[in-house]
């Protein structure tokens, strides 16, 4: 056995994960996972995958991947990429296109924007007629209210008269709350960076963050700030459910062994993949969050 693999195995038994586990946890099968801790890479597919599935392994049991790749960088291949598999580097180059396809090819990007600006456009023209309607309809219904008030106050006493002002002082008086709430900001989730299977996104616009995460199926979730204090560390199956009040944190790290069966949720708010699922399971994604001033 290698120190590398040693290392890691050491690991997992201080966890208590079996290589059954492990391989839920990390989707890696269990004779590469053994391999790992052999220091037989010879079984891997390609030494494409050597790195990536030790990466894994160590995240999976708590281990910082990049100590690991320091401290054992003579026991890791150095150099991966000249073995990657045919089916994910099979590139159709523009010489076997004909010149028409790549004419239609270079075309497409400007036809795809000329629709979009099209489409914007309507949308926008819609938009500005829907509120132009509602601003009429609103000046005519408040122009309505008047003169009921004027025809009821016309022949009433003075008292029902005095009741009638204060009752419309009392709608004036909502009227500002109903605007202060109309002006209350809107949070916003901006992704500022997207690497192979990482997402980094800015939370703003809001004095709260609120985490959800809920399963669909079988999947490893860790949840932990940037001081490294973890949160929540483990699998997560079925319908389960886990909840977190992180108002007080301004960075928060995600990493979803299955993103498929996973849903994020920010305050209420489902949380899109930038990285399709199907092609990249194993995700992870941070949250920035700058509290509003307001």
């Amino acid at each position: 056995m290698s120190e590398l693999g040693n290392h890691l195995k050491q690991a997992r038994l201080e966890k208590n994960y079996s290589l059954d586990d492990l391989q839920q946890m990390t989707k890696i099968q269990k004779r590469y996972l053994l391999g790992i801790e052999e220091g037989n890479y010879a079984v891997m597919p390609g030494n494409f995958y050597v790195r990536a599935f030790i990466k894994q392994y160590a995240e999976a049991v708590g281990l910082d991947p990049d100590e690991v790749f320091d401290q054992f960088q003579n026991e890791i291949p150095n150099t991966y990429e000249d073995d990657i598999p045919e089916q994910l580097s099979r590139v159709r180059t523009h010489r076997q296109m004909s010149k028409s396809a790549t004419k239609a090819l270079e075309l497409l990007p400007k036809v795809l924007m000329a629709f979009a600006l099209i489409v914007l456009a309507i949308i926008v023209w819609v938009l500005v007629q829907k509120v132009m309607n509602n601003d009429q309809q609103e000046s005519v219904h408040q122009d309505d209210e008047v003169n009921e008030v004027r025809i009821e106050t016309s022949g009433v006493s003075p008292s029902e008269k005095e009741d009638s002002i204060t009752e419309k002082e009392q709608v004036e008086e909502k009227a500002p709350e109903q605007s202060n709430s109309s002006e209350e900001l809107n949070q916003q989730l901006t992704v500022t960076e997207k690497t192979n299977s990482k997402t980094v996104y800015e939370l703003t616009n809001t004095d709260q963050f609120t985490l959800k995460i809920t399963s669909k199926g079988d999947t490893w979730i860790e949840v932990k700030n940037s001081k490294g204090n973890t949160f929540f560390q483990g699998m997560m199956y079925e319908d389960q459910e886990k909840s977190f009040d992180l108002s007080a944190e301004s960075n928060i790290n995600i990493v979803i062994g299955d993103a498929s069966d996973a849903t994020i949720l920010i305050n209420d708010q489902e949380v899109p993949y930038e990285i399709d699922p199907k092609n990249v399971v194993r995700q992870e994604m941070t949250i920035v969050f700058k509290k509003s001033s307001s």
